[in-house]
């Protein structure tokens, strides 16, 4: 039986089935938070300008980010409405400015 004597001393080890791996957060790990994945900051803005080619900006402020309707995978359509409130993720695009990812309607 696994049990901590009065002086804390673990009285279970390794092949007694009582392996210390079992008292986990005690150790400094919550496998509860390393099962969540991390969440990511999303911004939002409003859809400024778009093209029938595919991309367009959205502005946040004083801030215009581009993005492209590949990366707007809940739309339906290929069409985004100029004034449409979206929520994204700020990345790093191909020529290293600024980009919107994971483009969704609020």
């Amino acid at each position: 039986m696994s049990k901590f004597i009065n002086s804390k001393t673990w009285t279970g080890g390794i092949g007694t089935g009582e392996e210390i791996a079992s008292i986990g957060p005690s150790l400094g790990i919550s496998r509860r938070k390393s099962d969540e994945p991390a969440k990511v900051k999303r911004k939002s803005g409003v859809v400024s300008y778009y093209s029938d080619r595919g991309y367009g900006f959205i502005s946040s402020g004083e801030d215009r980010v581009f993005f492209h309707i590949a990366d707007c995978e809940s739309f339906d359509t290929a069409e985004v409405p100029i004034g449409l409130r979206v929520s994204y993720v700020l990345t790093e695009g191909k020529s290293g400015k600024p980009a919107a990812a994971d483009v969704q309607a609020t």
